[in-house]
């Protein structure tokens, strides 16, 4: 075989081995084809779409770092959403807190067949104190957040405050477990909840229009609540009863020990813990995106650090 022959099936070889590399790499990019980057809505509710296979590399970087900012970033308005959900637990916790100060104080659980003695705040700190001094060595004061009362109390508390720390406690008795924010808690949050009727409250919120007609119990809520129509609330079984959906509409950024006990109750059992799932929905949406992310940019050879 002469070299212009030769030359030609070198030729025609990588022809046929560029194809085989280009059909390869088509393929390996177009499991990438549904990944895509949305930008913010702009005021006409457009939103641009970036195919993240077609992106640059100041684009991935920009938005790996986006994304990581909404699960980490520490500012005060607008927590990632893991330092988020630390808040709500912490504002659990405090509610619980409270709510224990009160039991002891006979202000919470009222209706019990043999009420015990009250127990006052400044009393129980005092014996708390008393307690912490004669046992520092057993219960060292930097252990006091992670240490629950009841190693202090014997168990003799209901088990609801089994993790309410020393540490809470002593801040509780002395007014300085510090303001619940419901700065992150939204009015629409609140409302999606949804909300369903006991048969009291049937009737509590029964009225009649101008031609005697029974009016829709919604309506009337919004019209006691001041809820503009644009609103949504539904009936929903799994929703809030109305008694503890007017606890949350009439909730406010207070002290822990200015909020109602209905309102300390609803957060700690239902509201705190909804947050939460939600929270727990949207990390797991920007932890998506940054798996799509760190899979495109390894395939573009694309360093995001």
């Amino acid at each position: 075989m002469d070299a212009e022959n030769i030359k030609n099936v070198v030729k025609m070889e990588n022809n046929i081995l560029g194809e085989k590399l280009q059909k390869a790499l088509d393929s390996s990019a177009s499991k990438f084809d549904n990944y895509v980057w949305k930008g913010p809505r702009e005021n006409d509710r457009k939103q641009e779409v970036i195919k993240m296979i077609d992106a640059t590399p100041d684009q991935l970087k920009e938005w790996y770092k986006h994304c990581n900012s909404m699960l980490y970033s520490n500012d005060k308005k607008n927590p990632g959403r893991y330092v988020l959900k630390d808040i709500v637990d912490g504002q659990r916790m405090k509610c619980n807190t409270e709510l224990c100060l009160r039991w002891l104080e006979n202000k919470y659980q009222k209706d019990i067949p043999e009420p015990r003695t009250p127990y006052p705040r400044w009393l129980f700190l005092q014996d708390i104190q008393d307690f912490l001094s004669h046992n520092n060595e057993v219960i060292k004061k930097e252990n006091y957040e992670t240490t629950p009362i009841r190693v202090i109390t014997s168990n003799n508390i209901p088990i609801e405050f089994r993790d309410v720390s020393i540490s809470d406690i002593i801040a509780g008795c002395i007014d300085g477990l510090g303001v619940f924010s419901r700065e992150h808690i939204s009015l629409r949050f609140i409302t999606k909840l949804g909300v369903w009727f006991t048969d009291k409250e049937m009737n509590d919120l029964t009225e009649k229009d101008k031609d005697g007609k029974i009016r829709n119990r919604i309506d009337v809520i919004k019209e006691r609540h001041n809820l503009k129509s644009v609103i949504t609330l539904k009936p929903n079984s799994k929703g809030l009863k109305y008694s503890e959906l007017r606890a949350m509409l009439n909730l406010k950024t207070k002290k822990y020990s200015e909020l109602t006990t209905d309102q300390l109750v609803v957060l700690r059992d239902k509201v705190l813990f909804r947050f939460e799932e939600e929270i727990d929905w949207h990390i797991g949406q920007w932890e998506e995106l940054i798996q799509k992310i760190k899979e495109v940019a390894k395939f573009k050879g694309v360093e995001l650090e």
